[in-house]
């Protein structure tokens, strides 16, 4: 490994940037992720890290530099515990941090396939969390508008697990010309005017809308919604969480199409 043990090394300060700034990892084309968990996920996506900087404590780690070898294309560099902490962000920094590039659709949004839709969602551990259930339920499409977090941050990959290397990230979308071409049911989940979740029929091709954790979907974009849905609540909650919500919906979904059949739609 390479040893480094100033904090004025130009490698320390940018890796800082890119764990502090999204304007930095978006300039440099870079992302910024931490622990072992987020590099066995990337490797297995195939794709490669351009720089490991492990912690001195993880050094001798067996899980680390096994993981190592499989990096043969990065530079990895050997940081003082001190200087490591300062630039991880969690508060049990794991002694691995990764610098990776940021990946890009290969193809503008598909109009035929499940897809994961979300307007101005701004919590980064939300858009993880709602990218790793998308993925978990088999929706690998991701589309975000502009006003989202951003899917690449260390925080928002954290929260996914490393989700968003098993999907495809549409980032800064206009979601109203997406919608206007697509050609399965949008789905939106409403507090009041929708029907029962159980009552759809939801094995065909779905966009599911989702939005900001405050005001919702934008009523113009929930106003194409082909599926208008209320989760029932027996408990007396007005409502979940998004993320919540759109696990209820998807897995739905999933049981749906595993069954061949819609709760109250007759089986084909």
């Amino acid at each position: 490994m390479e040893q480094i043990t100033s904090r004025q090394n130009a490698l320390v300060k940018h890796l800082k940037k890119l764990a502090d700034s999204k304007r930095a990892r978006w300039e440099s084309g870079l992302l910024l992720a931490e622990g072992v968990h987020l590099l066995q996920i990337q490797l297995a996506a195939d794709r490669q890290p351009e720089i490991v900087a492990v912690a001195e404590r993880a050094a001798e780690d067996a899980e680390v530099l096994a993981l190592l070898t499989r990096c043969a294309k990065a530079r990895i560099v050997l940081l003082p515990d001190a200087i490591f902490d300062q630039i991880a962000l969690t508060d049990s920094p794991s002694g691995l941090i990764m610098v990776a590039s940021l990946p890009s659709p290969d193809a503008a949004p598909d109009p035929t396939i499940d897809t994961l839709v979300l307007d101005r969602v701004q919590d980064p551990g939300n858009v993880g969390s709602l990218i790793r259930t998308a993925i978990a339920a088999g929706t690998r499409q991701i589309i975000l508008s502009s006003g989202c977090a951003d899917a690449w941050s260390p925080r928002c990959l954290r929260a996914g697990q490393g989700a968003q290397w098993l999907s495809i990230v549409h980032t800064e979308v206009d979601l109203g010309v997406f919608l206007s071409s697509y050609q399965g049911s949008i789905a939106a989940t409403l507090l009041d005017g929708g029907s029962s979740l159980y009552t759809h029929d939801l094995r065909q091709p779905t966009a599911w809308l989702f939005g900001n954790e405050g005001q919702g979907v934008d009523p113009v974009l929930s106003a194409r919604a082909t599926e208008r849905i209320t989760i029932p609540m027996p408990g007396g909650m007005e409502s979940l969480n998004v993320n919540a919500a759109a696990a209820v919906c998807l897995f739905e979904q999933v049981r749906q199409r595993s069954s061949g059949r819609a709760s109250d739609v007759p089986a084909i």
